[in-house]
């Protein structure tokens, strides 16, 4: 204790002849130091000599009792003995008991009496020590099983939030508002592609705010460049998905930035990057219990990927690569809403290659796959980003122009049918001169129409310019007026 060799016990107000039999009768495995009726040791004397027994006089004890309890209390941690001088009565005995005293002895004390009740006392100390240090032992456990309980609760409950969607913004969603237990997240955002995808990538960005502005194309730089660390020049289209999940802009700063790749069976597919508003500090139970939630993660966005994926192929042109009729019914009923909801101008193009059989016929199906390939570019290069195209049925395409007017809608389609009509198609076959023929409507918003009916009066109009020569661009408008212009095919 503190470098002492030997055991310190404290004597209070006892007499010089009790404090020499008890020093004898310890031997020299203990040393008494003695204080006068009075003089009570401070906290500090307590800290520092770390008495193991304390032998009080019945003097000294009723002069510790006329001080206040908060001079005295710590005097209550040491094993005491109160040696009872004078006379006294059984209630008094039954009083003193009732104190606290591990034993209360009568003088005159022998070497023998006194060695008994150190040994008494020493024994009950070491009792008590053992209690104690079980006690801690059986805290330290609590708290453990507390702490796993705990790590336990947040992986169940992450695993169920980021595995009953399958949708990678709602994971998302879920991820960022499950781990802001775990560290001071400010913000998530990701880019994913398809798992079973390694080259010209389809991937999806999704940005934790709500609108492109100057922070969300940030966020889009860095995540194409984790892109780029991955798959080199793979990424050859990119979806965004504003997901809305923060309501103040957050620049990524990459001080407390936590980038982590997506990898499941060898192949990566995507980088999730969680931003913190301050350098987490985790200790090694949180780090166990991240990689825990970053593993589900993983898996949840890994099983969302796969079913985009799938629904992907099931709406997409296999051919092409264009979206399928299947999608453009349900896309168009969307972009007819939309267009009734706000106000805003919606054109319908369906264009038509002219005298497409007899290019399988005379050059061979193969020829007329290039063909369709090759128009399906000339679309995409032709269009902006919010424009929308599908492989109608066989030759034929279909073209949604939200917000656009009329006379923009013409001026479009007249500028792709020269297109097609000026370049040269690569074939196996050599090169194929094709011309299209193109029909147009535009949505009037004061007149509510079905996109039933939509698509009826730009077939009209696509078989009027078939009917005037092809290689045509028609429109027919809802009045059911019409206007027929282009070239005339060979």
């Amino acid at each position: 204790m503190n470098g002492q060799t030997k055991k310190l016990m404290w004597g209070l107000g006892i007499s010089d002849e009790d404090a020499n039999v008890i020093q004898h009768a310890a031997g020299g495995r203990f040393a008494l130091s003695c204080f006068p009726i009075g003089v009570t040791p401070t906290v500090d004397q307590l800290e520092t000599d770390e008495p193991c027994l304390l032998w009080i006089s019945k003097q000294g004890w009723d002069t510790l009792k006329t001080l206040p309890s908060s001079d005295t209390a710590h005097i209550d941690v040491t094993s005491r003995i109160l040696i009872m001088g004078g006379d006294y009565d059984l209630a008094e005995l039954e009083s003193l008991l009732e104190c606290g005293f591990t034993e209360i002895i009568k003088p005159p004390i022998t070497k023998e009496r006194a060695r008994d009740v150190l040994l008494s006392a020493v024994e009950t100390q070491n009792l008590y020590q053992d209690i104690m240090h079980m006690t801690r032992e059986i805290c330290l456990e609590r708290e453990m099983l507390e702490r796993k309980n705990d790590m336990l609760s947040f992986i169940v409950s992450f695993l169920e939030k980021v595995t009953q969607h399958l949708d990678p913004a709602e994971i998302l969603r879920a991820a960022q508002t499950e781990l802001k237990t775990l560290l001071p997240v400010s913000a998530i955002n990701a880019i994913c592609w398809s798992p079973q995808v390694s080259e010209n990538v389809h991937a999806t960005i999704y940005v934790a705010g709500s609108e492109k502005n100057d922070v969300a194309r940030a966020w889009t730089e860095m995540l194409k460049t984790h892109a780029q660390r991955l798959l080199g020049d793979g990424v050859v289209s990119i979806d965004m998905n504003y997901m809305g999940t923060v309501k103040t802009e957050i620049l990524p700063s990459s001080d407390t930035l936590l980038a982590i790749d997506l990898e499941h069976g060898g192949a990566n597919f995507g980088v999730v990057l969680v931003q913190c508003h301050e350098h987490p500090q985790l200790g090694k139970d949180q780090i166990q219990i991240l990689r825990s939630a970053i593993s589900h993660l993983t898996l949840g966005l890994n099983n969302a990927m796969l079913y985009t994926a799938a629904q992907h192929n099931a709406d997409i042109d296999g051919l092409t690569r264009l979206y399928n009729r299947r999608h453009f019914d349900a896309r168009i009923v969307e972009e007819n809403t939309r267009h009734r909801r706000y106000g805003h101008s919606l054109c319908l193009m369906i264009a038509d290659i002219d005298n497409f059989k007899n290019i399988n016929d005379t050059y061979g199906h193969l020829a007329g796959d290039d063909v369709l390939k090759d128009l399906s570019r000339i679309l995409e290069s032709s269009l902006r980003t919010s424009d929308y195209i599908a492989r109608f049925g066989g030759e034929e395409f279909a073209v949604l122009l939200p917000c656009t007017s009329a006379s923009h809608a013409t001026m479009l389609a007249e500028r792709i049918r020269i297109q097609i009509e000026e370049h040269s198609f690569v074939t196996d076959k050599g090169i194929l001169n094709v011309t299209a023929s193109i029909g147009v409507a535009c949505i009037d918003h004061t007149h509510e129409e079905s996109p039933v009916e939509i698509i009826r009066r730009a077939d009209a109009a696509l078989y009027q310019a078939k009917d005037s020569g092809k290689n045509q661009m028609s429109i027919l408008y809802p009045d059911k007026s019409l206007l027929v212009a282009g070239g005339y095919a060979t």
